[in-house]
């Protein structure tokens, strides 16, 4: 009896092993696929996630003021919304922090690696505000995506075992990892949605793992299943759904035993004080984005938004996964067996998903921004998965009872499964440049442009489905040949409604106004317009403004539609913002196959020119130029008057921009920050200082907050230090009687 009951135990301690290959193998597997593409996919959205973590690390602090003046702040990264000034006016996240609580042990290893590899260059401090910062940031925010996402797979499968056989749960595995936004969203970059589904896939398995154990474990489970059920508001507030489904089935179910789960949510307090410390409430950032509800409750955009959620060519949740079909009929299942603890469970959570959809067909921002694919769905993906077993179930106990596989449903099914999981390989290997489908040709973000979410040509599937093929059939546009084959003209310039626009134009300062262009191929190559998602080599119409002394203030493009052969017509479009400064300028326009080159001239004249004149009032040809005032105000926050000879100084400071023109952070003639070095006999030692560039455009009025960055004089002595701004090739403000800071310092050889 005894070796029996050895040979049992031994014979479950090895099944227990062999239990863990598939999870292990599930985690490999979707690491592996979902890094294959070697892109991160992300936004603005994500920035303070990937910072969090090692700005505590290297900068032992959780306010974000280092990054102010920032390169974050610049124009491409949106002005810093993603940034704002708390209660106390330390900076902050203006997104919740749950993922980077939840993230913040692999930041631990990536920062230690980082440490290391610096430490082997002979570096022992790491900028996390430099641009060269970005290549790791966004290295590692792809990597923490993948792990955590491969992880919340690899939990799924494990809670799906408890309930179903293996086949159902790898096919339901494959489906939640593949087939949906789970691989599109969660797995590419650190957006709320990866970090929300590990949490709350990890509550149900915890309370799975309850409903089928000990009383004595159970405490134990509903312990950790309280624990990650705490971070859902903290990390996507709409998550806050689930936490209360799971409230009600606790407290229905366990009763009393339900206040091991109550003491789980110890982990909702880092979030909360979060949100105490830096805004006064419990919303948080939040608040400060939305100054009024994003929810608008009427019929229009409830019918809107519904259908644009579920069928949007390119956000619509049907359209990209429509395996997701199957779980209205495990929702059948469920409801049979609803007087079950592990059902009513998945019944809860049901109900949970059904609000939370219904929410978002109120949401006035339903496309989810920038994003591929209904990005808002991947909240409810789990759910959706869990119930695709109900059916899965059902089907195969009828298969096993009827002994006949229905042919026809089989292959739906797998139709359905193939082309949910296509539209997410083609995301995810067309991602670049197919991801820029979002404001090319016209940005879908603005009202008048939504129209493309609805248009079937040129989906997002199909934009991406294209990047996809043409990487791996290129075309010819780097070859000689075509090169010389290009030529084209332009046979006119509208406006939005198709208004040939004239050669003089008026227009207010900083508008952004929609132009169309006429063009016709007149060489023997083919054009590539935007919808082949070449990016590089595609066509494109140049749009250069020239100011009145004929520098060049901006370099825009207009967006060439289709495939044109020879003698054929198209049309190019795109949405463009005018000079911001009062005056006359000239817009030039030619053809360009980006980043390859221009299109041969043997006239060398633009193809088409307008003139324009950015004011209120009309200005003629007779009118004075007006001269350029070079002004400054520079503000030393802290002074500084002993430092250490060569080193590099870090001041903050404040600069008002009292010229009568805008300081570009970019361009031909940027506007930037130096400095000058005196000796003490008043002699120049330093002429042209080193530049800190602007985190953005500074327009006339308007102030910026800066850390100068100087490089201190190698020889100890007395010296003076002049900061002054300069716009390159132009003039320095210091030489044109401009007033200017000028401080006295020591520059020792100690330390």
């Amino acid at each position: 009896m005894i070796n029996g009951m050895i040979g049992k135990l031994n014979t479950r301690e090895l099944n227990n092993k062999y239990e863990l290959i598939p999870p292990v193998l599930i985690f490999l597997i979707s690491t592996v696929i979902y890094l294959a593409n070697g892109a991160t996919i992300s936004s603005g959205d994500t920035v303070p996630s990937t910072l969090l973590g090692f700005n505590l690390l290297e900068n032992h602090t959780l306010n974000l003021d280092a990054f102010r003046t920032s390169h974050f702040c610049s124009a491409s990264y949106g002005n810093c919304y993603f940034f704002v000034d708390g209660i106390n006016g330390h900076l902050s996240s203006t997104y919740p922090i749950g993922t980077a609580i939840i993230t913040f042990p692999l930041y631990i290893i990536f920062y230690s690696y980082l440490k290391l590899t610096y430490y082997y260059a002979g570096l022992f401090n790491i900028d996390l505000t430099s641009v060269s910062f970005d290549i790791y940031r966004i290295f590692f925010e792809k990597l923490a995506a993948t792990i955590i996402t491969s992880i919340t797979v690899s939990i799924f499968y494990l809670s799906l075992r408890l309930k179903f056989p293996l086949t159902i749960s790898l096919i339901s595995t494959y489906i939640f990892a593949f087939a949906t936004n789970t691989w599109m969203t969660s797995s590419q970059g650190l957006w709320q949605h990866g970090a929300s589904n590990l949490m709350l896939v990890s509550t149900i398995y915890c309370l799975l793992k309850a409903n089928h154990t000990s009383e004595k474990s159970q405490k134990r489970w509903l312990l950790l299943a309280g624990i990650a059920c705490g971070f859902l508001p903290g990390i996507r507030p709409t998550s806050t759904l689930y936490l209360v489904a799971v409230l009600i089935y606790s407290v229905f179910t366990y009763r009393f035993q339900s206040r091991f789960w109550f003491f789980g949510l110890v982990s909702t307090l880092p979030s909360i004080l979060w949100n105490l410390y830096y805004f006064g409430s419990l919303t948080g950032g939040y608040g400060k984005i939305f100054h009024t509800s994003p929810y608008l409750f009427t019929f229009n955009n409830f019918i809107t938004a519904s259908l644009g959620t579920l069928i949007s060519p390119s956000r619509g949740l049907i359209v990209f996964s429509p395996i997701v079909l199957y779980s209205l009929l495990g929702i059948y299942q469920v409801f049979k067996l609803r007087f079950n603890q592990d059902e009513k469970l998945i019944g809860s959570m049901t109900i949970a998903s059904i609000f939370l959809l219904g929410s978002y067909c109120f949401y006035i921002i339903w496309w989810a921004g920038h994003s591929y694919g209904p990005r808002f769905m991947v909240d409810i993906m789990p759910i959706i998965c869990y119930l695709i077993s109900y059916f899965l179930a059902n089907k195969v106990s009828n298969i096993i009872r009827y002994k006949k596989i229905p042919v026809i449903k089989f292959l739906v099914f797998l139709v359905l499964i193939t082309f949910s999981t296509l539209t997410q390989m083609v995301g995810a290997f067309g991602a670049n440049p197919g991801v820029i489908w979002n404001p090319i040709p016209l940005n879908i973000d603005k009202y008048e442009y939504q129209y493309r979410l609805w248009s079937l040509r040129d989906s997002q599937i199909e934009r991406h489905t294209q990047a996809v093929i043409h990487k791996i059939i290129k075309p010819p546009i780097e070859q000689p040949a075509y090169l010389q084959g290009l030529s084209g003209k332009i046979i006119k310039i509208t406006d939005d409604n198709n208004q040939p626009l004239n050669y003089l134009i008026s227009v207010e300062p900083g508008v952004e106004k929609v132009l169309k262009a006429k063009l016709q191929n007149t060489g023997k190559s083919t054009w590539f317009g935007y919808e082949s998602a070449l990016e590089r080599g595609e066509i494109r119409v140049r749009c250069r403004f020239y100011d009145e002394l004929s520098k060049e203030v901006s370099d825009l493009r207009l967006y060439v539609s289709g495939k044109p052969r020879q003698n054929e017509v198209t049309e190019a479009i795109a949405s463009i913002n005018f000079p911001k400064k009062v005056g006359r300028y000239k817009l030039v326009f030619d053809l360009v196959s980006e980043g390859i080159g221009e299109f041969p001239n043997s006239t060398g004249k633009p193809l088409y020119e307008l003139d324009i004149n950015v004011g209120t009032q009309q200005l003629t040809n007779s009118q004075l130029i007006p001269q350029p005032i070079f002004l400054q105000e520079i503000k030393i926050i802290n002074n500084t008057e002993t430092i250490k000879a060569g080193s590099i100084l870090r001041m903050p400071i404040f600069i008002k921009n009292k010229s009568n023109f805008i300081w570009y952070n970019s361009g031909r003639n940027p506007t930037n920050l130096s400095y000058r070095w005196l000796d003490a006999s008043g002699k120049l030692v330093v002429a042209d200082g080193n530049r800190t560039i602007l985190p953005f455009d500074v327009s006339p009025g308007e102030s910026v907050a800066i850390n100068a960055v100087v490089t201190v004089p190698t020889i100890p002595g007395e010296y003076t230090l002049i900061l002054t701004m300069v716009q390159e090739t132009v003039a320095w403000f210091s030489d044109k009687q401009s007033p200017y800071p000028k401080i006295d310092v020591t520059v020792t050889s100690d330390s």
